[in-house]
C-alpha cells in the first residue's frame, strides 16, 4: 500500500491500470511500500503518461490534468523529502 490520501490512491490506481498494470502491486500491496527514487518516478511517470493523454484542452490543463499534476507532486514526495537539504538552526554562543 501506498501512504496516499484515498483520491490520490484511486487515482494512481487508475493511472497504473492505463499505463503500468507491472506497478499496482504498490496500491494492491497490504503492507506498506517503500518508494525509492525509480520507483516513484516510475509511478509519476505513469501519471505524466494519463496526463498526457487526457489532461489537457487545448495545451490548457484541465481539472483533470490540474489533479494529475498534483498527483506526480505527491508521488515526489513520497521519496523526495528525505533529498531537501535542512538547514541547522544556529547555535547560540
Amino acid at each position: 500500500m501506498i501512504n496516499l490520501c484515498n483520491h490520490s490512491t484511486q487515482l494512481l490506481k487508475k493511472c497504473l491500470l492505463n499505463h503500468r498494470p507491472d506497478l499496482l502491486y504498490v496500491i494492491d500491496a497490504n503492507a506498506a511500500v517503500s518508494i525509492n527514487e525509480n520507483l516513484g518516478n516510475d509511478l509519476r511517470e505513469a501519471v505524466g503518461d494519463e496526463l498526457i493523454q487526457y489532461g489537457f484542452d487545448n495545451e490548457i490543463p484541465n481539472e483533470y490534468g490540474n489533479s494529475l499534476e498534483n498527483l506526480i507532486d505527491e508521488v515526489g514526495r513520497l521519496f523526495m523529502s528525505d533529498k531537501i537539504p535542512v538547514d541547522k538552526p544556529s547555535e547560540v554562543n
